[in-house]
């Protein structure tokens, strides 16, 4: 992982109102530019070797659900093994775990939760996949760690309908 993995800027926007009041939004955000030629995928214009794993959101010691001292704790290891990406499993990530990615600049491929997809003839099942990836990359298109969206996991790919359901699907 590059020492100078990038920066996060803070943005603060005020609004003002006689009627209202005020509000205050506080976000952070980053800036990459990911393109890709015949050999490599190119992040700032620079050659990214991934060297990551696929991540799961739950522990064995308290189960599945956001623990932000363990999330500190997994990303401290992503670090110490010299990992630099993770592609997340089955469904959105607290919005904690994505904004730890961003900050420690980890690269992230965002899997829906289309999990072992085999029947592809099922226009529900496809309507749905659909709106669950428009919201997903809704959610975090913004996002310096975001790169990529797995539209599937271990779905039955080799049969003939797969191609066409997963051209419709990526909208």
């Amino acid at each position: 992982m590059h020492s100078n993995y990038g920066q996060m800027y803070n943005v603060i926007v005020q609004i003002h109102s006689i009627v209202y009041g005020s509000d205050v939004y506080r976000f952070s955000f980053g800036i990459r530019q990911v393109s890709w030629n015949a050999t490599n995928v190119l992040i700032n214009g620079k050659p990214f070797y991934f060297r990551g794993f696929g991540r799961h959101e739950d522990s064995d010691i308290r189960g599945k659900g956001l623990d932000l001292p363990l999330v500190a704790r997994d990303f401290q290891l992503i670090k110490w093994m010299g990992a630099n990406s993770f592609r997340t499993s089955h469904y959105p990530y607290a919005e904690e775990i994505m904004d730890f990615a961003d900050r420690n600049g980890i690269v992230v491929i965002n899997e829906c939760p289309g999990v072992n997809l085999h029947s592809f003839n099922d226009t529900t099942l496809l309507e749905n996949h659909k709106k669950v990836m428009l919201e997903l990359v809704s959610r975090d298109k913004n996002r310096a760690s975001v790169i990529a969206w797995s539209i599937a996991n271990e779905p039955v790919s080799n049969v003939p309908e797969a191609e066409n359901y997963f051209q419709v699907c990526i909208f």
